[in-house]
């Protein structure tokens, strides 16, 4: 066994809107199409370029909560960070947050100021805030090595790469390709067709096809192993990213992946031929369980938390969502990587929560079951519109009627039993309200919940609407709305929406 030197895996880090995304997508298209015919045709977290003969790993992951969950994990897998800073913009919150994570490492770093294409733009600005900040570059003091480019139109971003070339040439990354495998989750899905899939970098040893693996209590065997280009590969050194197919759930980001002794290997043969050994629920043939990763906590919390189902593409970006919501405004209530299914939909009619899709298409007929019952599924594709977003409907928690406009009152003067079903006998006080209305049951000043009216009835005709003075029957799609006579019926419309 000898040590070898490997490719460095840096971490692109800063403040939202300052162009890290654009970076990295500059190098890929420039480095990586042009080596693959095709390009790229999926996401696994990573990708290798090579630049003037020398391989460098980027972590395409955002940034700030992957690289906290793997620390908080021991995975230690970055070897050098690039700080970006938007040279119109200088430090802001995030910057302040990604310098605190790069004290906290004690990796090599450099910074990137961006942007420098932009008119009236000022780079001594950036770096004497960062001086604020004990950043020392270059001419402010310190040797902190500072490249200032734009990824926009890919100014000195090749510059950037011979630096971190340096860099990695003078740390003199090693490992070793013969020791046990150790390789570094960066990024988990759960893909319909292919089942868990997970990304990972290599820290030690070599990840090969057939290989027979352990990640935490997660057991499976290698059947695929692919790059960022959907190239098959046989074998994945040190250093370089590959995704798997092959294990049995979805692993956590910064889990370590180690291959298993034959022991295990014996009993995934004997699982394969049939054996007595098999368990229906283990067998790596068996169905996907799409809940198998979902983080579940039953408790609902106060009426003051914003109650959520988050689901995300992948594991790492789920992370990044929900270490930045506020756990005393937010209750989450379930989370996971994957499509929204019926399942979600029933536990979030029956909570009361609203459903959250971050890079996920919502089928047709799940969106119309949430229509039914009166769930709300929000769909984004940008965290910060996604947390700004959640910080308005947090601002509605606090002041409920903000961004509303009241369209129609009815009081509940009389409750009747149907077959089953409890009516509330109205009487429209102001306005009107239609049955397609968005609601609020109120109870004095408290809001008590949002109803969906199932069906609105005057005498034995189903309308769709009831004017002021005018008397009608209401039944809900939650049958278990505990509402009472007195308590008030409030039609709105959202004035931001």
């Amino acid at each position: 066994m000898a040590q070898q030197l490997r490719p460095p895996v840096i971490t692109i880090m800063g403040h939202v809107d300052h162009g890290k995304t654009t970076l990295l997508d500059y190098i890929r298209k420039a480095k990586v199409a042009a080596r693959e015919a095709g390009g790229i045709t999926q996401h696994i977290g990573a990708y290798q370029v090579e630049h003037q003969g020398k391989k460098l790993t980027f972590i395409d992951t955002p940034g700030h909560a992957a690289f906290n969950k793997m620390r908080e994990r021991g995975a230690d897998v970055t070897d050098l960070i690039v700080l970006v800073v938007a040279a119109n913009d200088g430090v802001k919150p995030q910057t302040i947050e990604s310098i605190r994570h790069i004290k906290r490492s004690n990796k090599p770093f450099l910074v990137a100021i961006n942007k420098i294409d932009m008119e009236g733009v000022y780079p001594d600005m950036v770096k004497a805030q960062l001086a604020e900040h004990d950043i020392l570059v270059q001419g402010y003091g310190g040797d902190v090595e500072t490249i200032e480019l734009s990824a926009k139109t890919g100014k000195n971003v090749d510059k950037l790469l011979e630096t971190l070339a340096v860099m990695a040439e003078l740390a003199e990354f090693k490992a070793d390709p013969e020791a046990p495998l150790e390789a570094i989750v960066i990024e988990a899905t759960l893909d319909n067709k292919r089942g868990p899939v997970a990304s990972v970098i290599v820290k030690n040893g070599t990840l090969k096809v057939r290989q027979d693996l352990t990640v935490e209590d997660i057991e499976g065997r290698v059947r695929q192993l692919t790059d960022e280009n959907s190239n098959q590969l046989q074998a994945v050194l040190p250093g370089s990213p590959a995704e798997i197919v092959g294990l049995k759930k979805v692993p956590p980001v910064g889990s370590m992946v180690k291959e298993v002794g034959r022991d295990y290997a014996e009993k995934v043969e004997n699982e394969a031929a049939g054996s007595e050994l098999v368990d229906a629920d283990q067998s790596p043939a068996a169905p996907v369980d799409p809940f198998a990763d979902l983080d579940v906590d039953f408790a609902f919390g106060d009426k003051e938390k914003l109650t959520l189902i988050i689901k995300a593409d992948v594991e790492g970006t789920l992370e990044v969502i929900k270490q930045n919501l506020d756990p005393d405004s937010v209750e989450i209530l379930a989370s996971g990587v994957g499509q929204v299914t019926e399942q979600d939909i029933e536990l979030a009619q029956a909570s009361d929560a609203r459903i959250i899709a971050f890079h996920i298409k919502v089928p047709t007929k799940i969106r119309d079951l949430a229509k039914q019952n009166g769930v709300k599924i929000k769909e984004y594709d940008v965290i910060y519109k996604l947390i700004e977003d959640l910080q308005k409907q947090i601002l509605r928690l606090m002041e409920p009627t903000i961004d509303e406009v009241v369209i129609g009152e009815a009081e509940i003067l009389q409750i009747f039993e149907m077959k089953g079903e409890r009516i509330a006998g109205v009487r429209v006080k102001t306005g009107e309200i239609k049955r397609s209305d968005l609601m609020h049951l109120k109870r004095g000043d408290e809001i008590l919940a949002n109803p969906v009216i199932k069906s609105m009835m005057h005498g034995k005709e189903e309308i769709q609407s009831l004017k002021a003075k005018n008397e009608g029957g209401l039944t809900f799609k939650n049958k278990k709305l505990n509402f009472q006579v007195g308590d008030i019926l409030q039609a709105y419309k959202e004035s931001d929406e």
